[in-house]
């Protein structure tokens, strides 16, 4: 009786480890499946605010215009797959490699300058029919925004008529634009700014790329493993006798995919 006692103890004990460390197993995948489908309507539900989001516009202290707008966020893959023509259009814009896997954001804005040039003209005579007015104008508007506006008209004179010869003008522009990505109420923006006079922003754009597949467990297989240990625990000595104590032990271990996490 001593013998079938102990051995059914030493069994049962046994099946009992095993199934609570399957459950273990089980409750920690049932946790990180619904984390991750957590995080996969999260991003979603992000998407959909994005496209829907406008731009706000707003001055700061320095009377620069702010504009913001609500980031995307989408898997590189996912975003390869289904929006090609918008990946193809970064990729060749801004000379990436065909795969987006070692970007992080890509960004975009559109803009457009209401200007408006007066400046005198000075006017240089060449002979008795012709002549050529010429222009130069430059502003500072100082945080590194400049315009210089330059040119020449030349045109003769007869029959009291002006005929235009030709013409050349010139415009340069300094714009200085600032630009961050944000992350406020858990969801992240892009923010554009300039104190560039007439500069206003058509859109802006801000797409976070992350790579799911870097996150994900590989799948587990069963395996045989040689092991050693050390510890304190229960042994069966001759088929008869519990014992509890430290133990040294080495062997050869198989280990079946439910039992591992």
């Amino acid at each position: 009786m001593t013998l079938n006692r102990n051995l059914i103890i030493f069994v049962l004990l046994a099946i009992f480890a095993l199934l609570f460390l399957r459950q273990c197993n089980v409750t920690s995948e049932l946790k990180a499946e619904l984390a991750k489908t957590k995080s996969d309507a999260s991003v979603h539900y992000n998407n959909l605010l994005a496209a829907n989001d406008t731009i706000k516009k707003y001055k700061n202290a320095n009377n620069g215009l702010i504009a913001e707008k609500r980031s995307f966020i989408y898997d590189i893959n996912e975003f390869e797959s289904k929006y090609t023509a918008l990946a193809s259009e970064y990729s060749t814009e801004l000379n990436l490699s065909k795969s987006l896997k070692s970007t992080n954001a890509l960004l975009k804005a559109q803009v457009k300058i209401k200007d408006n040039i007066k400046t005198e003209a000075v006017v240089s005579i060449i002979n008795d029919t012709t002549s050529v007015f010429n222009f130069n104008d430059f502003k500072d508007f100082g945080k590194g925004n400049t315009r210089k506006f330059d040119g020449a008209v030349k045109f003769t004179v007869k029959d009291n008529k002006f005929n235009i010869q030709n013409s050349d003008f010139n415009l340069t522009q300094e714009i200085k634009l600032y630009a961050s990505i944000d992350e406020k109420d858990g969801y992240k923006k892009i923010k554009m700014s300039s104190t560039y006079p007439g500069l206003d922003f058509e859109n802006i754009e801000n797409i976070n790329l992350i790579n799911n597949k870097l996150n994900e467990k590989t799948p587990k297989k069963a395996r045989w493993s040689i092991g050693f240990g050390v510890g304190y625990g229960m042994t069966l000595i001759n088929g008869q006798t519990i014992q509890y104590g430290p133990n040294i032990n080495a062997g050869l271990y198989w280990s079946p995919a439910f039992l591992q996490f």
